[in-house]
């Protein structure tokens, strides 16, 4: 249970064929209908507020896009900062014969390895996009030179790399800071801190761990990471399609895909500061701390940034490896 106090010694809507323009489809039918509903719910009850945008052209869509837009500035909503679908960044798993996987089929395992391939060269393509906007931390491509250049598609190909070198390194290094910061928010129960760091639906997660620990202390120590933080799949697309560039940043919506590795401890106190843990073995207490056992975790986190905003990193879903299946990376 990821809830915690952090003591650092050393962690649905359908997709069109454009991703863009769905997202941008439900953010415009949320925008209207939320207003049309507002003026018209007096009057009489509305018993299907949906509109099928797919039976329109997309030059029509875009229509619908831009009058949503302005029907929501006048009514003082953001079309472009409502809820949207995670991209499909996934979990690649190892095909191998000999690998822990299971396979009903060779097709399945063919299907697999197919994904595995899709998944690179998406991650690929979206940090060919990332750089283009220069989107990606501590990477410039207007002064990268001549050597950058060159080097530029050994790079993009490297989205999983864990070299203090790379490209994804500086980005690394702000998710893991995210992480660990979403976990000292849970422990001091600091609502506003989780609103600030996550999103729906992981959001609701972190309401749930609160309110279920609020009578207890909860005491969270990361010992280290087992293996560096690593993402294991990224998608970047336009998610602001405004008739005009957002006033901050970039159109860019990012999805990262993270993989944790770490060595943590939970302690857990009750009201009268009863140890509730399980102790580390040989361990001599700490003043009123009980040292708790250390655990190895594994978690898969992915993060959302909208570069439009002013906006941290923030954790949007948890994910979790298919039964009988052996993460790749």
């Amino acid at each position: 249970m990821n809830f915690a106090f952090v003591s650092r010694t050393t962690p649905c809507l359908r997709r069109s064929k454009s991703p863009s323009l769905s997202r941008a489809k439900f953010a415009a039918t949320f925008s209207v209908h939320r207003g049309a509903h507002m003026t018209a719910a007096r009057k009489r009850k509305i018993h299907d507020d949906n509109i099928d945008l797919q039976s329109y052209s997309e030059e029509a869509q875009l229509k619908f896009i831009r009058h949503a837009q302005i029907v929501g500035q006048k009514q003082g909503i953001d079309i472009w900062a409502q809820p949207v679908d995670t991209l499909d960044v996934m979990i690649p798993y190892a095909t191998a014969p000999w690998s822990k996987s299971k396979f009903s089929s060779i097709k399945e395992r063919l299907s697999q390895w197919l994904l595995n391939q899709k998944n690179k060269g998406k991650s690929i393509f979206s940090m060919m996009r990332l750089v283009s906007y220069d989107s990606l931390p501590g990477t410039d491509s207007q002064t990268m030179g001549l050597m950058g250049a060159l080097r530029m598609p050994l790079h993009l190909c490297t989205s999983s790399s864990t070299k203090p070198t790379s490209w994804v390194a500086p980005l690394r290094k702000i998710l893991l800071e995210s992480y660990i910061s979403v976990q000292q928010a849970l422990a001091k129960h600091d609502k506003e801190e989780l609103s600030r760091l996550t999103q729906l639906p992981y959001y609701q997660e972190t309401e749930k761990l609160v309110k279920k620990g609020k009578a207890n202390t909860y005491v969270w120590t990361l010992h280290g990471e087992t293996s560096p933080a690593k993402i294991i799949s990224i998608r970047s697309t336009e998610g602001h399609l405004g008739s005009a560039p957002p006033p901050y940043g970039n159109r860019l919506l990012v999805n990262a895909l993270v993989k944790f590795d770490t060595e943590q401890s939970l302690e857990i106190y009750d009201a009268q500061g009863n140890a509730l843990h399980t102790p580390e073995p040989g361990a001599s207490k700490k003043g009123s701390r009980v040292p708790a056992k250390k655990y190895r975790l594994t978690e898969y986190y992915v993060f959302e940034k909208r570069m439009y905003y002013n906006t941290p990193w923030q954790i949007k879903e948890r994910l979790y490896p298919k039964p009988g299946k052996q993460p790749l990376l």
